[in-house]
């Protein structure tokens, strides 16, 4: 601080914490500094600001009031035509770099003005400056006749005088920049010659921090607009500081177009492939997912919130997208034939080998079968050599078959008064006492056929006999005779 009693401006982060807007406190007489501007520069991160740069000084307690701002658009550096810059970039041209603006515009409100601010160098030290001027009358004079209200206000016209303003660094190794007013030309011809008066210091830009105003020195201009001179030096000073003493890509908030590396491969596989090795990864009793048909295409976004491209690094970096996303869809489309290709092969390998297969399994069975086939007639061969043995003999059918009989134990057989047959309570017919089995008629035999010995004529031996029993050697086994039958 120079003075204490002399008003001071100070820079300060903004009170309501935002990052792009800043405060403006004022300090005179040795009192606190209290809020006395606000500046506000656009949201970095919103399209619209984009390769520019814009500030605005609005009043602190009524954020309405809008006192000026600046807008500064900057030129670009043409691109290069050479092919070794171009292939290092990726086959795309470099980037256009802002170029450092020879002149800014200060818009002022209520009243509507325009301020033009030339940068140049001082011939005499090679110091930067910044030349300004502004009119003497900016309002217009109160009249109640209509033809004056249609004339355009005095600080656009030409015939309205003029004072010129400077901003000059105080040295080539000093940070200050000093405000001046520029000297009367004295020269009655009004030649520019070295008859001046000498220039009166308005304010200094100490440390590019704060702004201290000379106010003896500003009573000294003649001027009706003295608070439109000082958001002019507020502005003016503001912009020397952020774009001539700044990083030019962080003031004009120009952001690198997303490029990936050359060697990068591209993130997204082939449907096929990846349906491919997931179906061989999955167990055999878990069936594959549905995957579509439809092989994913490249989505590229048409709509865009920005607005149109109004200077070349725009344009550059649409130009730039555009080309990685072509290569990113031949690279793409190169990885797609390559995967079917792939496909294609192994699946052909596949059918090959169940071919091959289904071959060697063919073959197989031809040889079996031949094997068989030989087995057969060789066994066809040997039934033919060996001899037929005789068939047995067929049994007459003129002959009666004949049948073995069983001699029975004769039991008496009592026979009732009556003509009913007396009923025991055996299922079987009782012979009476004294009665023989001979005496007994049987269906389809007779007694007097029958041998001694009670067997029938050309009966077979039983089994008994067979085995070596005799009639003679025990009691014979006889069947019971039904007494009806």
């Amino acid at each position: 601080m120079l003075d204490e009693n002399l008003p001071t401006f100070y820079l300060r982060p903004s009170i309501d914490n935002v990052k792009h807007h800043a405060s403006v406190l004022l300090s005179q007489y040795g009192s606190e500094a209290q809020p006395a501007y606000s500046l506000r520069h656009p949201d970095p991160s919103s399209p619209a600001s984009k390769n520019r740069y814009a500030v605005a000084l609005y009043d602190s307690f009524n954020p309405e009031i809008l006192y000026g701002e600046v807008l500064l658009i900057p030129e670009w550096t043409q691109p290069s035509l050479s092919q070794e810059e171009i292939r290092r970039n990726g086959g795309v041209p470099p980037p256009p770099q802002p170029i450092l603006p020879s002149s800014f515009v200060i818009q002022l409100y209520n009243p509507d003005q325009q301020v033009v601010v030339q940068h140049g160098v001082s011939k005499w030290s090679a110091t930067p400056q910044w030349v300004f001027e502004m009119p003497q009358q900016s309002f217009r004079q109160p009249s109640v006749a209509s033809i004056d209200r249609t004339q355009s206000d005095p600080s656009a016209s030409e015939s309205t005088p003029k004072f010129r303003f400077k901003w000059k660094k105080d040295g080539k190794l000093s940070k200050d920049y000093v405000c001046s007013l520029s000297g009367k030309n004295t020269n009655p011809d009004g030649s520019n010659r070295k008859h001046n008066e000498p220039d009166i210091t308005l304010s200094i830009f100490k440390q590019l921090r704060e702004i201290t105003m000379y106010e003896p020195n500003l009573s000294r201009v003649e001027m009706e607009d003295p608070k439109g001179l000082e958001v002019v030096m507020l502005l003016s000073a503001i912009v020397i500081r952020e774009v001539y003493n700044g990083h030019m890509r962080e003031t004009f908030n120009v952001s690198d177009a997303p490029r990936r590396p050359s060697g990068e491969r591209p993130c997204r596989k082939n449907s096929n492939d990846r349906a491919h090795r997931h179906r061989n990864d999955l167990p055999t009793s878990q069936a594959p997912p549905q995957l579509p048909s439809q092989r994913p295409t490249l989505q590229v976004q048409t709509s865009d919130s920005r607005p149109p491209p109004t200077d070349p690094r725009s344009q550059w970096e649409i130009d730039v997208e555009t080309a990685h996303l072509k290569k990113q869809v031949e690279r793409e489309e190169r990885e797609r034939r390559r995967a079917e290709h792939a496909e294609t092969k192994r699946i052909k390998k596949m059918l090959e080998d169940e071919e091959r297969k289904a071959r060697e399994k063919q073959l197989e069975i031809d040889r079996e079968t031949e094997r068989l086939k030989r087995e057969f007639e060789k066994e066809q061969r040997q039934a033919q050599r060996k001899p037929k043995p005789p068939l047995p003999s067929r049994p007459n059918p003129g002959l009666q078959p004949s049948y073995p009989t069983f001699n029975y134990p004769q039991a008496p057989v009592q026979r009732p008064h009556s003509a009913r047959p007396y009923y025991t309570g055996s299922p079987y017919v009782q012979v009476p006492s004294g009665a023989t089995s001979s005496s007994v008629f049987v269906p389809g035999t007779s007694s007097s056929t029958r041998p001694p010995d009670g067997r029938r004529p050309g009966a077979k031996p039983g089994f008994l006999r067979v085995l070596g029993h005799s009639d003679h050697s025990g009691p014979r086994l006889t069947k019971k005779q039904s007494a009806v039958f």
